[in-house]
């Protein structure tokens, strides 16, 4: 694996699935809203099929009209903020972006999620570490919020590393023309994400360790 170095000066990371583990809450919240939008419901079984699947193809395969996406969005941020209780970051986390944030690294956050829930899950100490924190994102429209972020933290491209657990993750890491960090124990199959040809797969935190 090739080691980065110190070569990036910010690691921009996702939030859900790459630093908070909100698989759980996500497929019961979307059974829950699967009446109220009219789309099909995730069995148990079928976890595993849809992780090998692009956000776009979910939608597809669910039968997902694009048009409701910001509705239903809306009603994700809200059952997570009445549910936050349900959610955790992933073991060893905290303690990896700390580790990270002392060794001179500047970190940032671009999240689809709302960013309240994503101070409320991380705790004020933990928001500290960030130097920026972006909420509210389209799935589709991460790129344009990875290019205000560099411009906020006067960044260049080859300064920073996007770390995420989806392939819309890496789609927008490549379209801002940055590097992208594939994590595998997100929403996303690893096996999937390798086909987006990360910068780096990180399989789990100790390959994190050892990349950064």
């Amino acid at each position: 694996m090739e080691k980065a170095l110190k070569k990036y000066q910010a690691i921009i990371f996702d939030m859900d699935g790459t630093l908070v583990d909100s698989f759980s809450f996500f497929l019961g919240a979307l059974n829950q809203l699967s009446t109220k939008y009219n789309f099909k419901s995730v069995g148990l079984h079928e976890v595993e099929y849809y992780k090998q699947l692009t956000p776009r193809e979910i939608m597809k395969e669910m039968k997902v009209s694009r048009w409701k996406l910001p509705w239903i969005a809306k009603d994700f941020i809200r059952l997570m903020k009445e549910r936050d209780q349900e959610i955790y970051m992933f073991e060893g986390m905290q303690d990896q972006l700390i580790e990270l944030h002392n060794r001179g690294y500047t970190l940032a956050i671009i999240t689809s999620n709302s960013k309240e829930n994503c101070q409320n899950l991380l705790g004020a100490e933990l928001c500290e570490l960030f130097a920026h924190i972006d909420g509210g994102s389209s799935v589709f429209g991460k790129a344009k919020r990875i290019r205000r972020v560099l411009n906020i933290l006067n960044l260049s491209k080859e300064q920073v590393i996007y770390v995420g657990d989806q392939m819309t993750d890496g789609e927008a890491a490549h379209k801002a023309g940055i590097d992208f960090a594939a994590v595998g124990w997100g929403y996303t199959s690893a096996e999937k994400l390798k086909t987006i040809q990360p910068k780096v797969l990180l399989k789990d935190l100790a390959t994190m360790k050892e990349f950064f």
